[in-house]
């Protein structure tokens, strides 16, 4: 009896002797577990020292923070949330719950937090760059490129690749073909080796009227990639579009299509080009085809429609162009389709496209009239 009173004294003694951990303690107990990447022990601690302290703004956002690096982002998001809340004056805290929102493709919250951590500190650059990761991926490349302006001309740090070529596609996209190659080339600087920013490249220099860079920019592609089937339809559209070569642009598209029989531009190319070489039969095919994959597609539609008038197949172009028309009435298609009606000495109907040419002020009105002048 007189030993177990002499135990329970000496453990009241050690329990007296043993600090209670504060608030405080926790949280930066936590710091030191987020210092050695023990993220999970960490969240434990910050959250133990909100169960102490339920006003604790830091800890919020630091189990925030650790939910973002544990890829957790609904968590992250549920205390980011609170310390906004309660630290609404801290441009940090909106920056780690738009990263969070942005991972969960809650595009419109992220711009949000992206915004009102720039507007608390417009020199918190990261968010630039953020902002335009988020405006990239909805695909508004001019929202996105001026704030990948904004992050490369304010950042002195590290800029990575990725923002580069995001940078350049965007430029690409509004048509700044100058900028573009400026940037892929940094791209490519940081990191020879990415098939996607030679590709990019490629399509800067082909628009810029350069075909011999793009041609060696979409090779390196193929280079690395030998399976790329964009950059065989890069090199088909340089000598269709840049050097006027429908054989050798065939011969590309060819090879695209064997990698991806399913891409409409490229059943669409193929189409083109051998109409331009007067291989009507073969357009037909692969002009079908693209219309399948894409049954609004008016290029290929009204490509086809000239297909078919070239084979004198009046009934079948009329169709086809008065598909087209039906989705986006041109004047291209309007033309053949009176050319159609000449074809077939219907002068009454060839008249009619006449006539809505002319209301459209189109320079193929004299051209179609001189023709139905012929009947």
């Amino acid at each position: 009896m007189l030993k177990n009173i002499w135990y329970s004294a000496i453990g009241l003694l050690l329990i007296g002797n043993i600090k209670a951990q504060t608030a405080t303690d926790l949280y930066q107990e936590g710091l030191q577990q987020v210092k050695e990447k023990k993220y999970d022990a960490a969240v434990s601690s910050f959250k133990k020292a909100i169960g102490k302290r339920p006003d604790y703004k830091e800890a919020y956002y630091e189990t925030g923070w650790c939910y973002n690096e544990l890829r957790k982002y609904e968590e992250a998001i549920f205390y980011l949330q609170k310390a906004k809340q309660k630290w609404s004056d801290e441009p940090k805290v909106f920056h780690e719950s738009g990263y969070a929102n942005l991972q969960l493709n809650n595009t419109a919250e992220a711009i949000k937090d992206f915004t009102k951590c720039l507007t608390l500190n417009p020199d918190y650059n990261i968010a630039y760059k953020e902002l335009g990761n988020t405006y990239f991926k909805e695909k508004e490349y001019k929202k996105a490129l001026e704030n990948y302006k904004l992050y490369t001309i304010h950042e002195t740090g590290v800029i990575n690749e990725t923002v580069y070529f995001n940078k350049g596609y965007c430029e690409n996209d509004q048509g700044k073909y100058s900028e573009a190659i400026e940037s892929l080339k940094k791209s490519i600087q940081i990191n020879a080796e990415n098939a996607g920013s030679y590709n990019e490249l490629g399509y800067a220099y082909a628009k810029s009227g350069n075909a011999d860079e793009a041609l060696k920019n979409y090779n390196d592609a193929l280079r690395i990639n030998p399976k790329y089937s964009l950059a065989y339809i890069g090199i088909g559209d340089v000598y269709k579009e840049n050097k006027k070569n429908s054989d050798e642009a065939i011969r590309s598209y060819l090879k695209a299509f064997d990698l991806n029989e399913n891409s409409k531009k490229v059943n669409y190319c193929l189409g083109w080009c051998y109409n331009d070489k007067t291989r009507y039969n073969d357009a037909v095919v692969y002009l079908k085809k693209a219309i399948e994959i894409d049954k609004g597609y008016v290029d290929a539609i009204t490509e086809l429609g000239y297909s078919y008038y070239a084979l004198h197949n009046y009934d079948d172009a009329l169709k086809e162009f008065s598909r087209s028309n039906s989705i986006t009435k041109t004047e291209l298609c309007l033309y053949y389709s009176g050319l159609c009606y000449v074809g077939k000495s219907q002068k009454t109907n060839a008249l009619k496209m006449y006539g809505d040419l002319k209301d459209m002020k189109s320079s193929y009105a004299d051209k179609l009239k001189n023709k139905i002048d012929e009947l």
